[in-house]
């Protein structure tokens, strides 16, 4: 029963050593390590010899220039294990965390329908010991602010419509690569969307335990917030498809109807009407700060929450608009 990670990188080296490390770590020893790389200069080898031993893990590593998600599906091209499991360069991942997938990944369950993939939550912890990246680390840390997904969830364990990076056997990834659209961005909630369309299941499992290196500070987490929005957006409008409709008719209600029905009856108090249309995210996030980290919590964060939201739909709505004059954009790499 053999495993590979696979993933890409681009310019950023510095983050990658701790990734590789936690890989090395496993309780289970990778087979493979699968890199493609697109940055300028390339990665000397002796940092591979550093941390793996080349006699039990293969190093497959290639500097070539290509989009994110052709890059992920040539690294998956070069595996010849039975498991892939992706990472990303911010991603560290806990000692066990190869042993737990593969645990699941071999599980039949009672339905007899295969598990396509699996994934635990992603624990953002910050870039340094300031304050300021604390509190980035911890708006990154809150679902609420995402919409409370079940895959950022903390305790939450089951069937999922996406997960974070993700563990996924051989045959399914070959059966059901990562779409290569121009601007397709969003990869994870598209593949695990594309794989659940071919009966497979998601499962997510908080045995699988990974931690997430935030960007270093307030205003940098803000802007990945806006890209977030213009990626979703993209991927709606190439892919053709909406993973979470439940989802997105709350966000259709509350960014359109209650706006023009607040208008509506309010009429001439703008003010107002803008102040009641800000409450009703601002009340999800207080409600949700409170029932899920308690009044000693940092009492700002739904506020900030909010700007993070905001940020979210302006980037959403702003692709949307003006998409067709950046579709030529190839996807790339969020620095």
């Amino acid at each position: 029963m053999s495993y590979s990670f696979f993933g890409t990188c681009f310019e950023d080296i510095e983050i990658l050593v701790d990734c590789l490390i936690s890989m090395a770590d496993q309780s289970i020893v990778p087979n493979e390590i699968i890199i493609i790389d697109s940055s300028k200069k390339p990665i000397n080898y002796n940092l591979f010899d550093d941390i793996f031993d080349r006699k039990i893990t293969s190093i497959k590593y290639e500097n070539i220039k290509l989009p994110r998600v052709e890059a992920l599906n040539y690294a998956i091209s070069k595996a010849n294990s039975d498991y892939l499991f992706r990472f990303d360069t911010r991603t560290r991942f806990s000692s066990n965390y190869a042993e737990e997938a593969l645990k699941i990944l071999n599980k039949q369950n009672i339905s007899k329908i295969d598990i396509g993939g699996v994934g635990g939550r992603q624990a953002a912890y910050p870039a340094n010991e300031s304050k300021n990246a604390k509190i980035a680390a911890s708006i990154m840390d809150r679902a609420y602010i995402f919409g409370n997904p079940l895959y950022r969830r903390i305790e939450y364990s089951g069937i999922v419509n996406s997960i974070y990076l993700g563990c996924y056997p051989k045959n399914v990834l070959e059966e059901t690569p990562f779409r290569e659209e121009i601007s397709l961005i969003s990869e994870d909630s598209q593949l695990c969307q594309d794989i659940i369309s071919k009966g497979y299941l998601i499962y997510k499992s908080k045995k699988l335990q990974l931690k997430y290196l935030c960007r270093q500070n307030i205003i940098n987490v803000l802007k990945l917030f806006r890209n977030y929005g213009r990626c979703r957006a993209r991927t709606i409008i190439s892919a053709k498809t909406i993973h979470d409709k439940k989802k997105y008719i709350l966000i259709f209600i509350i960014a359109l109807i209650i706006p023009i029905l607040n208008f509506l009856i309010f009429k001439e108090k703008v003010f107002f009407s803008i102040l009641f249309i800000l409450l009703v995210p601002l009340s999800y996030n207080i409600f949700h700060e409170i029932k899920d980290y308690g009044f000693k919590k940092i009492f700002y964060m739904p506020f900030l929450g909010l700007i993070a939201q905001l940020n979210w739909g302006l980037g959403l709505i702003e692709t949307f608009i003006f998409f067709k004059f950046i579709k030529s954009n190839k996807s790339n790499f969020l620095k």
